[in-house]
C-alpha cells in the first residue's frame, strides 16, 4: 500500500455556520460538498427516520422529526417549503439522526452525510455535504467492478487517485457553495455500494492518503472532473497490479513526481 506520508490539514470550505461543525451526526472531516443539481422548480426529498433540519447560512435548528419525511421541496417567495413552510429561510440543511445508514435521497438516489438545499431567485439547488472517505468509496463502487484479490492494489491506487483530486478541489473551489459538480463526476451516492472483502481492505489500507495538492491547479473544470481516472488507463493498472506492484508504485509510473500526504482526521 502506500507509506512514507506525513499529516496534511485543510479548513472546510463553504457556507455553514460553525455551530454545525459541533453538531452531532455531521459528516466526518474533511466534509466535500458535491452539487447534486440545481435550477430546479421542485426536488423530492426523503429522509428514512429521524432528522433535524437546520439553516445552514445561521446555524439555527429549524424543526425536528422522530419519523421518517418525503415530500416534494419548492420554493416559494417566503422561503423553501418542504412538508411545511420555512418563512424568511432560503435554505435548508437536513441531517438525519443516523446518517450513516438513513442518509438523505434526493430525486431517488440516496446520499449518505447530509444535505444542503439552496433557494436561488426561483429555482432550488442541492448540495451533498459528505466525508472524502464515503465520496471515494461510493464513486468507486459504480466504476470499478472487479472483486479479485489481487487486484487489491489497483483498487487502492484508484481510491488514492479519486481523494486526490477531490481534495485538490476542495483547497482550490470554483466557489463557497460547491467543490465538485456530481453529474459531471459521475457521483451517484449509495445507489451501488460495495462491501466485498477485497474492496473494503483496499480503501482501508490507503484511507486518507492523498497524493501532495497542485498548487497551480486551473480550478474543478468540468473536463477535469469528468476525466478523474482518465489518467491512468484501467488496463495497465491491473496489469500492474497482478505484477505485483503495489499502489505507490502504480501511482508514480503515472504520476512521476507524485507525493504523498496523509490528511489530518480532524480535517480543520
Amino acid at each position: 500500500m502506500i507509506c512514507g506520508v506525513f499529516f496534511l490539514q485543510a479548513s472546510d470550505l463553504g457556507v455553514a455556520h460553525e455551530k454545525l461543525m459541533k453538531i452531532r451526526y455531521m459528516p466526518e472531516k474533511p466534509t466535500l460538498k458535491v452539487l447534486l443539481t440545481k435550477d430546479r422548480e421542485a426536488i423530492h426529498v426523503e429522509v428514512q427516520g429521524a432528522h433535524n433540519i437546520y439553516d445552514p447560512l445561521t446555524g439555527t435548528k429549524l424543526d425536528s422529526a422522530f419519523v421518517g419525511s418525503s415530500y416534494y421541496m419548492y420554493p416559494t417567495t417566503d422561503g423553501v417549503r418542504w412538508g411545511q413552510e420555512f418563512p424568511g429561510t432560503y435554505q435548508i440543511l437536513i441531517v438525519p439522526d443516523e446518517p450513516a445508514s438513513n442518509g438523505v435521497t434526493v430525486n431517488g438516489t440516496t446520499y449518505g452525510g447530509v444535505v444542503a438545499f439552496y433557494q436561488i431567485r426561483d429555482k432550488l439547488a442541492a448540495v451533498n455535504w459528505v466525508s472524502l472517505e464515503e465520496f471515494t468509496t461510493c464513486m468507486l463502487s459504480g466504476i470499478f467492478l472487479p472483486q479479485e484479490g489481487d487486484q487489491r492494489e489497483a483498487l487502492a491506487s484508484y481510491a488514492v487517485l479519486i481523494r486526490s483530486k477531490a481534495y485538490e478541489r476542495m483547497i482550490f473551489p470554483a466557489n463557497k457553495f460547491w467543490d465538485l459538480h456530481g453529474e459531471v463526476c459521475g457521483y451517484k451516492g449509495r445507489s451501488a455500494l460495495r462491501l466485498d472483502e477485497p474492496f473494503v481492505q483496499a480503501l482501508l489500507g490507503s484511507k486518507r492518503v492523498v497524493m501532495t495538492p497542485d498548487e497551480e491547479s486551473e480550478g474543478p473544470t468540468k473536463q477535469a472532473q469528468a476525466d478523474m481516472l482518465e489518467t491512468m488507463p484501467f488496463d495497465q493498472v491491473l496489469l500492474f497490479a497482478q505484477d505485483g506492484r503495489s499502489a505507490r508504485h502504480i501511482i508514480q509510473h503515472f504520476y512521476p513526481k507524485a507525493e504523498f500526504q496523509l490528511i489530518s482526521p480532524q480535517g480543520a
